[in-house]
């Protein structure tokens, strides 16, 4: 941009004190209108906006004589507060009204120093997704490690029927040749995946349940899919932009079906938050995969 000519410049009378005085209180107030306005949005809208997420994910080998499977995941509840509580039993009757064959839940149930007080309304709110076909199967992720429930979270989840595979895999419910395997949380240094498929036949499909999406970068070919959360996709976006904010391994594959070194990522963007509680263009997904034979193509 050319400069003003001095012509011009002379004839532009100086802003007074009173002057600047009066574009700054504007501007500020502008500012923080617009964020009030933002900060309201976010926190009593979107954060609750749960939305419905469905993708179709072909796996080479999986039966093809059979209807699309039908994997619903829910992940990152941060159960630390009423309002999270609340988004969780909605997210749960959302699930249940998709008719998944089977649920995966993929960590951080609870947060925050009293996160035993709320362990039990939040498995009590999860206690329905035992009900679906092939049942559900979880893992444990940071936060429930941080809290210091790495035990007792398990114990309880498992009481109420949700499997807790902690560096571990089962068959997948009515899918010969496929096991599901979990691995404790990786950022806390949980994560044994020689151990979590022992006894797995080499050639069957293996479907990962990891909490930190990142962690992919780390496992050596063998996995069909990884399925994770843990980045809350952002939580708060600027619209065609990247995540302005992600934690630690959750940075490379924040947010839906990504390819890694090995193997696909399914990434939700979770249910709860965690720091700020709200969410800006980033609503709280519940999920579903429809698994299909096919080739590796996302």
């Amino acid at each position: 941009m050319s400069q003003p000519s001095d012509s011009k410049s002379t004839n532009k009378r100086p802003s007074s004190p009173r002057n600047l005085s009066r574009r700054r209180f504007l501007l500020a107030s502008g500012a923080v209108v617009a964020g009030a306005g933002l900060d309201l949005w976010g926190h009593r809208h979107e954060a609750d906006d749960l939305v419905v997420e469905e993708t179709d994910i072909a796996i080479p080998g999986w039966p093809s004589s059979r209807p699309p499977y039908r994997i619903g995941q829910l992940s990152d509840f941060h159960c630390d507060h009423p309002g999270a509580l609340a988004r969780t039993r909605r997210a749960v009757r959302m699930m249940l009204a998709q008719k998944p064959d089977i649920v995966f839940l993929t960590g951080d149930f609870v947060s925050g120093r009293h996160a035993d007080r709320w362990i039990d309304s939040c498995v009590e709110a999860l206690a329905p997704l035992t009900a679906v076909p092939g049942g559900a199967y979880g893992v444990l992720g940071n936060h429930d490690w941080w809290c210091g429930g790495r035990r007792w979270i398990p114990r309880k989840l498992e009481a109420a029927g949700v499997h807790i595979l902690k560096n571990a895999s089962a068959p997948f419910p009515g899918v010969p040749g496929c096991h599901i395997v979990g691995v404790d949380d990786p950022l806390c240094g949980g994560a044994q995946p020689e151990r979590a498929v022992r006894g797995v036949p080499p050639g069957d499909i293996k479907i990962l349940l990891a909490h930190e999406p990142d962690y992919a970068d780390q496992l050596g070919p063998g996995f069909a899919l990884q399925i994770s959360g843990h980045s809350h996709g952002g939580q708060i976006r600027v619209p065609g932009l990247p995540p302005i904010q992600t934690p630690v391994m959750g940075r490379r594959y924040p947010e839906g079906l990504q390819q890694a070194k090995n193997h696909r990522v399914y990434t939700s963007r979770g249910i709860g938050t965690i720091g700020p509680p709200y969410r800006l263009f980033c609503p709280p997904e519940v999920t579903i995969l429809k698994i299909t034979s096919g080739s590796e193509t996302a």
